[in-house]
Parts: C-alpha cells; structure tokens; sequence
C-alpha cells in the first residue's frame, strides 16, 4: 500500500495509518482530540437509544478516521517532534507527499525564528501548564517559501499511549499575512516613489538620534526641495510632474549609502539622514554630489527638463529631543538656502534660527487677532449619485512674509506655544457660522454638514464639550451639522481615555469621523469599541488603488467591515476618474479630492452649491457602464473633464 493514498476500505489500513500495529491495545480513541470524542460519544448514544445497541468500535474507528483525512490541515504529532499521520490537506499545504512529511522531524520544516516558539507552548502542554494553545508561526514549504499557518495544537485527551501524542490542527493564513504585510509596508511608504514616508522617516530619525547618543561619530539630516518644480508640474502636467519626481528619487538612491535613509515628505520636498560621517565637509561633500546629480537634464517623454535643489543642512542631532525639532531645523535652513538665491545649501545656525523661531511664534500667537487665518472648504460628495454632502474646513496661514502657510508647517508650533486653543476655537466658530450662513442661503443644501479637524492638545482638553455648545448654539446649528474628525494616532495614544471622551461628543449628537486612517494603527479590531459614525481612508490607499490589486482587497475589507460597523466610509485624495470608478465598484460611499474640487475659499463654495452640478453627470455615466466596459467610458469622460476639476462651478 502506498502513502500517497488515502482512500482506505478496510479497518487495518486506518489503523495502520493512526500508528496502531499488530499486538497493540487497541486504545484508538487516545488518538483523537476531545471534540471528536465528544462528537462520537454523542452520535453513538443517540444511535445506542434508537437501535438498542452501539455499533461496534471498528465502524466507529472508520468513521473516526475519515474525519481526520478529510478534515483541513490535520496531524498527530510525537512528543520528540515528529510527525505520526499527516492528512491529505497538511500535506498540500506544505509541497510534501506523506511519507517525505513522515520522513521529516517538525523543526526540519518550521521556520527557524519559530522554532524556539514551537518548544516552549509544546513544554507547557506536556507539563501541565496548558491545555491547548493557538499562535501565528510559520512552515517551510517544501519549494523554500514560508507558509503562514494558525495552529492549534493540544494534548491528546485521557491517553494512554507513551509517550504523550499532540493533534495539530493548521489553517493557511499565508494571503492575510502577506496582506497585513503589504497594508504595513503601504501606511509608511510613498506612493509614488516607494520611498519611506514622513511616519516612517520620523521613526528611523528616532533610532539614529538615540544611537548617535551612545557613540561618538558625525550625524546630519538634510532637507532638499527641488527649485522650479511647479513651474514644471503647471506647464507640463501633473503626469510629468510624477515621472520627474520618480527620477529625482531614482538619483538620490544612486548618490546615497545603503546605510542612508532618504524619505519624501510630500510634493516635492525630500529627507536624508546620512549617519557615520567622519565630519562636517564628508557632510558637504554628499550634499554638492547630490546637487551635481540632480542638475543634471531629465528626458520627459518628449520634453526635457533641468532642475535644481535648495538643501538644508542639520547636525549635531544628539543634542535634539524629538526628531521633529530635527526636521524643523534642516527645514528652516533650507528656507534660506531658497532665499539667498536656490540652488544651493545652508547649515543651520541655531542662533540665527533662534530669533526666527521667536519672531515666528510670537506672529502666530497674533494671527487670530490680525485676522490672517483663513478657512478652505474642501467638498465631500456621494460616489453612487454625486450628491454634494458637505465640505471639511481646512485652515491656512496667511504670513505676511512667507505667504501661504498649510497646517502641517504651524499646528506643531502652535501646540507648542499654547497659540492651539485659540486657533482651534476661531475654527470652529467660523466653520460653525459660514455653514449657518449656507444653509440660509441655498436652503435646498440645507442637510450639507461641516467637518472640522480636532488636534490632539485639543482633543484632550477637559473644556471641548463646552467649546463645541457654545460654537452650535452661537451659530444656532443643529448638533448633527457639525462633523469632529480625529486622526487614528491620536484616539491610539490612550484608548480607553479616548473612548470616554468620544462617548461625550456623541451624546452632544455631533458626528465623529476617524481621519487618515491606515496611516496610524491600522487595525480594524478596535473600532466596535469606539462610537465613531465615519472612516475617511487615508489617500495614500487611493492613490494605489488602480495599480494595485491587493491594495484594493485590503480596501475592500476596510469597507465592508466599517459598513457592518454602521460606519459611513469617505475615500479621501480622490484624483482620477479611474480611481473614482474602483471606489464605487468597492461601495464606498462617499469620497474627496481634486477630481471634485480643490480647497475652495467660501464665496467659491458657494457657487459649487448654487450651480446645476454638471459633474454629477459623469457619475451617472459611470453608473450605466459594467466593468467590461469601464475602459471606453472613462476614456470618453476623461476627455470632456481633462485635468480639471469635475466640479466646473469653481
């Protein structure tokens, strides 16, 4: 008889194959885990009552042994290590026949990082200490690849064979595993370049400050933003702009030390921390190398372009605290590299930097008062309809000097100084008032809400609820107009006081959104614990969603998970019709982006509301066609919208 069959129609082969042999207690029920013992016992009382008398144990050994082959991934398993009976289903999973399986001792084909794992829960069940236990390991398969498996092993019930037999049971979970791993890998890299990101950039800057700390050597980070790029992106288009962007990347790598991590922080500006220096010039050599490589001509399809790049320069990391202070540093220098003429460098002068910090703080501390913030409003529309929902305020600075100034570039400052509360109050008193004022005057945008984002001082503070009262009853907003969107990282930091406080904003009936999410945690598992009603996913999903079709399972599940949760899903960065469609095959509900409309200042918003909606009718067209016909339509719409905005009002 060979191993390699399964099909067995006489007893002695199914004993042969449980390792019962010729003059052996025929003790077959210590081979089976107690719920097929608990399964026989039951089926076999119930057929003892009918029948008045139980089928004898060869019928109930057969019956016995054809679960065990026909169930999913099963072996019995010796004390020492080495396999007894494998089923069909264990062996596919691993590559191996049954008798090179039988052949093989478990850690020949357990992946080495656990194996210590394996021993250790193994010795807990032999001693006692457990009864079963699950864990997440890996197996060998047999072409070299690891199969990631869910075991669940126990002891063998009431035995009485020695030594002691295990039963394991395994379940292939390698596709989640590597989906986990490509979510992971997704959250803290670019989309575009494949370059780490600012999270995992901030992370790695953190590692080498401490390790500059505990020896000596030479450290620096630089800062580099590419001169002239808009120029380019504006006349060439945003499509050039990307490839010019890859190949900037494709430079940096070529110049940099596999020891180097260079990161894009967005648009155009890059990252560098370059460790084991001897000093400062092998600093100032890299950076000149870098300059020279990147101005030289670029092939654009059939234009070329030349650019160059303004670097600062920060050292003396072991003296920083937090790695943001260090990327403020170089930022701030590269700042006057741009100002004394681009295209070149500067090292930071922490004296000079200093009074510019203060000066700094001290405008923001006065720009509620001199009334330089302004409030954007980005739209928010339905994917299945087009209907606009509502729009989320977006604040900016208006600096007399260094112009336009986004959140990512002052909020840090303003927690900072304290300037937060104030700033965090203006904008929801105005986003409050400006939505009252909508609802006035386009009174069928009547149900259009407004999302205002909360920082994390002032998620935190004990006197929000009384802040949010007074904006809704100041603006005499009804609770259910106003959206609170936190970021995942935030509610992360302190789950349970996170709770608590959300579950006061709920009972104010205002609406609570999860932002950027994907880019925290990235975890599903604790959301039923959270009252939250929306999950905006983050847009470095998005941006990968055509090219990427795991990427676009994992989006899928976000999406289906959050809806059996009652949430609202917004997909977030939406910038091509393409993506548009995906979104709409995967059910999202409801997206933004500039395929729809850029941040708008409110008399804009205002006409997008007072407008027909032209744009709505390249939803409806996509809703008539099937997928097998997606290519033609988006084609035809591509061409009526170009690159502008579907919504035209602005």
């Amino acid at each position: 008889m060979k191993h390699s069959h399964y099909i067995n129609t006489d007893v002695a082969a199914g004993e042969h194959r449980l390792g019962i042999h010729a003059g052996a207690s025929r003790n077959w029920a210590s081979y089976f885990p107690s719920w097929i013992l608990k399964l026989w016992a039951g089926s076999r009382a119930a057929r003892a009552g009918q029948n008045g008398a139980a089928e004898s144990i060869p019928e109930e050994l057969s019956l016995f042994r054809d679960v065990f082959y026909h169930a999913a991934g099963m072996a019995l398993v010796s004390s020492d290590g080495r396999w007894l009976n494998v089923n069909p289903s264990m062996c596919g999973k691993l590559g191996y026949t049954e008798l090179e399986l039988l052949n093989k001792p478990i850690g020949d084909i357990t992946h080495p990082d656990d194996v210590r794992a394996v021993v250790t829960n193994m010795k807990k069940l032999l001693n006692g200490k457990a009864s079963s236990y699950q864990i997440e390991q890996r197996y060998l398969h047999k072409d070299g690849h690891s199969v990631w498996v869910l075991l669940n092993a126990s002891l063998v019930p009431n035995s009485q064979v020695e030594p002691a037999r295990f039963v394991f049971q395994v379940q292939d979970i390698t596709e989640r595993k590597l989906a986990e791993e490509k979510l992971v890998h997704d959250v803290f890299h670019d989309a575009l370049t494949g370059l780490p990101n600012r999270a995992l950039f901030l992370d790695r800057l953190t590692v080498a400050i401490e390790r500059a700390r505990r020896r000596p050597g030479e450290f620096a980070v630089l800062f580099l933003d590419l001169d002239g790029f808009k120029e380019i992106n504006d006349n060439l288009g945003h499509m050039v702009g990307d490839q010019l962007l890859i190949e900037i990347a494709r430079r940096l790598r070529a110049c940099l030390r596999m020891t180097d991590t260079i990161a894009r922080l967005g648009g155009d500006e890059f990252t560098i921390i370059l460790e084991d220096l001897e000093d400062q010039k092998e600093t100032i050599r890299i950076v000149e190398r870098l300059q020279q490589e990147l101005a030289q001509p670029i092939k654009l399809g059939n234009s070329q372009a030349s650019v160059t790049a303004s670097i600062g320069i920060a050292s003396g990391i072991s003296n920083y605290a937090r790695p943001e202070e260090v990327v403020r540093d170089a930022d701030s220098a590269m700042y006057q590299a741009k100002a004394a003429g681009k295209a070149r460098y500067e090292v930071f002068d922490g004296r000079g930097h200093s009074a510019s910090l203060s000066h700094m703080q001290n405008d923001l501390s006065n720009a509620v008062d001199r009334r330089q913030l302004l409030l954007f409003y980005q739209p928010i529309v339905t994917l299945q309809d087009g209907r606009l929902i509502g729009f989320e305020a977006l604040v900016r600075w208006k600096h007399p000097q260094r112009g336009i100034i986004f959140p990512v570039d002052f909020i840090h400052m303003a927690e900072g100084t304290g300037a937060i509360n104030h700033i965090a109050r203006w904008v929801l008193r105005e986003a409050c008032h400006q939505l009252r004022q909508w609802h006035e005057q386009y009174p069928f945008h009547r149900y259009i809400t407004m999302s205002v984002n909360l920082s994390a001082k002032q998620f935190m503070r004990p006197d929000l609820i009384d802040e949010i009262l007074a904006a809704l009853q100041e603006a005499s907003l009804a609770p259910g107009m106003l959206k609170l969107e936190i970021t995942e990282s935030v509610l992360m930091d302190n789950i349970e006081t996170s709770a608590g406080m959300l579950q006061q904003l709920r009972a104010l009936g205002v609406e609570l959104s999860i932002d950027d999410f994907g880019t925290g945690y990235s975890s599903l598992s604790y959301l039923h614990r959270l009252p939250i009603n929306n999950l905006k996913i983050d847009q470095s999903f998005v941006n990968r969603i055509v090219k990427n079709d795991e990427n676009t399972e994992i989006i899928r599940s976000i999406v289906a998970l959050a809806q059996r949760l009652g949430m609202t899903v917004v997909a977030e960065g939406v910038e091509t019709l393409q993506q548009l469609a995906e979104l709409r095959l995967l059910n999202c509900d409801a997206g933004q982006g500039y395929l729809f409309s850029k941040p708008v200042g409110a008399k804009a918003a205002g006409n997008l509301m007072a407008s027909t909606m032209k744009w709505q009718s390249a939803l409806v067209s996509l809703a008539k066609h099937s997928r097998p016909e997606l290519a033609s339509s988006l084609h035809t719409l591509s061409a009526s919208t170009s690159r502008s905005p579907l919504l035209q009002a602005v």
